[in-house]
């Protein structure tokens, strides 16, 4: 930073975005543009009802089309705290968010076409609150709530939407004894709560294995209460012991994960 405020040829710019939580309001984008420590440009834009990585996209595209437009600058430098958006940006590519990328790639072209000149992306993480990117997150939060009904929608957004209204649904659904299974063995999270279906990630269960085929067969026979111990042997009328190695009468799933002295926790 002391090398940028020294520095009467190099700007700095923070970048950051802000998604609303009322589905109404549409995202908001915002860039500051720092030279020798004082703020010389600066900007907020209604994004649309987008994700967070569109909506930081569009701000990274904002700053830049406007820096590469200043005079006599040889070293651009932008803070942000979404890289994957910095990668868009400078990807011509078909992607979503194209439009945007080939702005982005074109001001740079003609930018590094008028002599030596740099361009440099830093990641810098939210919770630190840290110098440039701090103050383009207030900016950017600084602007009230907007709403419309006939606001720009990204092709993510409509994802996002069908995927959380599916794992709505799926959530609801898995609360039916009937759905699930009477037999169906209910895992807690950390936090205590009971495990959600999911097809995000590889799953609520099926991701937790990495592929290991021993392993999934025997997850798969306990959530599903088909493992050989006692109340399976009692539920399909199987001549075999009932009774845990322990001593209790009847072995369970509940009773080997929780109770039992032979397994370690």
């Amino acid at each position: 930073m002391d090398e940028l405020k020294d520095d009467e040829h190099a700007i700095y710019c923070g970048t950051d975005a802000s998604l609303p939580a009322n589905i109404w309001h549409q995202a908001a984008s915002a860039y500051l543009i720092y030279r020798q420590g004082d703020v010389v440009q600066r900007a907020r834009y209604i994004a649309g009802r987008v994700t967070t990585p569109d909506a930081e996209l569009y701000a990274i595209r904002a700053a830049i089309v406007k820096a590469c437009s200043l005079p006599d600058v040889n070293n651009i430098t932008l803070f942000t705290d979404s890289i994957a958006s910095v990668r868009r940006a400078v990807n011509p590519s078909v992607h979503l968010g194209q439009g945007h990328s080939l702005a982005v790639c074109r001001a740079l072209e003609q930018w590094f076409a008028n002599g030596s000149r740099s361009v440099t992306f830093v990641m810098v993480h939210s919770c630190f609150e840290w110098g440039p990117h701090h103050e383009a997150h207030k900016f950017v939060h600084g602007l009230p709530p907007v709403s419309s009904r006939c606001m720009a929608t990204s092709l993510d957004s409509l994802r996002k939407k069908a995927t959380a209204t599916c794992l709505d649904s799926w959530s609801t659904m898995f609360q039916n004894e009937k759905y699930r299974g009477h037999n169906f063995l209910l895992l807690q999270n950390l936090n205590g709560g009971i495990v959600q279906p999911t097809y995000t990630k590889g799953g609520s269960w099926l991701g937790e294995v990495a592929g290991r085929l021993s392993v999934t067969t025997r997850m798969c026979r306990s959530i599903l209460r088909h493992a050989p111990i006692g109340s399976y042997f009692q539920r399909f009328n199987i001549n075999k012991s009932h009774r845990c190695e322990c001593g209790v009468p009847l072995q369970t799933c509940d009773h080997i994960f929780v109770a039992c002295r032979k397994h370690k926790r």
